[in-house]
């Protein structure tokens, strides 16, 4: 079996706190070189892809050019999500890594602190994601409170430096093409953690544990990135071998409900982000 995506949490500390981030109470934590290197040694027959988040400022992490060429040596391709707040200090990092297929900027992060009411930090972002994507790296710029406000006020600036109007964006579904080839606008409405009181169902189905995994900064194996806290702990990756961890009778549980529209595991039940995939 080989998966889409593992996400792996290479730092659960942020430089922001943004309200639309679940909370968590989990020691802050930096994974080391070391950590990242066994958890690759184990899956890099696993996926092709890693996504280098779950909760936490991946730019954060002192390490990043190692685990970047780290994730090289073993024909892993890196995407990441940042809040864009620190791509000066890693462009040259980020832009040179052979490894990095995707970088996802999130608009909503930069909204909450107002980091694009200020002029220059406008046009350091825009020429740094240029530069990002003429150095063929895909620029995804996340706008995940979407609304028809929020687009108008805070997209059209971004789409003025790119001369282009919002009616001659390319749409594909919820991802909207710019007239750079490797620079897009990703739109979606915001969702609630499944930690937060939602309502609940058992019927549904879901890629956790099909087609995805995450791993947090800590080593517990969990079934996608919305588990932040680990509430479905699977194992720990650096006491067992993640060929043991994914063989185990919880996780195989939980396959086979999604697989016949039944979800077990009472976190899931309080998902509304797997709604998207019905």
């Amino acid at each position: 079996m080989k998966y889409k995506r593992i996400y792996i949490e290479i730092t659960n500390q942020c430089n922001l706190s943004c309200d639309f981030c679940a909370s968590s109470k989990r020691p802050k934590l930096f994974m080391t070189v070391a950590q990242f290197q066994l958890i690759c040694d184990q899956i890099r027959f696993l996926t092709d892809y890693i996504y280098l988040h779950v909760q936490g400022e991946p730019l954060l992490h002192p390490n990043l050019k190692e685990i970047l060429q780290i994730a090289y040596q073993n024909e892993l391709q890196v995407q990441l999500v940042t809040n864009g707040t620190l791509l000066n200090k890693n462009i040259d990092i980020l832009k040179n890594s052979p490894a990095i297929r995707q970088i996802s900027i999130s608009l909503q992060s930069m909204q909450t602190i107002n980091y694009l009411e200020d002029s220059h930090n406008r046009a350091r972002l825009f020429e740094q994601l240029v530069d990002l994507a003429n150095s063929d790296k895909i620029v995804q710029l996340r706008l995940w409170n979407y609304s028809e406000q929020v687009f108008t006020d805070g997209i059209n600036r971004c789409l003025a430096f790119f001369n282009i109007k919002k009616d001659e964006l390319i749409v594909d579904k919820n991802r909207y093409s710019t007239n750079h080839k490797n620079i897009f606008f990703s739109l979606e409405k915001q969702f609630q953690w499944p930690s937060d009181p939602v309502d609940s169902s058992t019927i549904g189905t879901c890629y956790g544990t099909k087609t995805m995994l995450g791993i947090l900064s800590d080593g517990t194996l969990v079934p996608c990135c919305l588990d932040q806290n680990g509430v479905i702990a699977l194992g720990n990756v650096f006491t067992t071998p993640f060929s043991m961890l994914i063989d185990s009778p919880r996780i195989r549980k939980m396959q086979v409900g999604f697989n016949n529209r039944k979800i077990i595991e009472p976190f899931c039940q309080h998902c509304q982000y797997r709604s998207r995939f019905d």
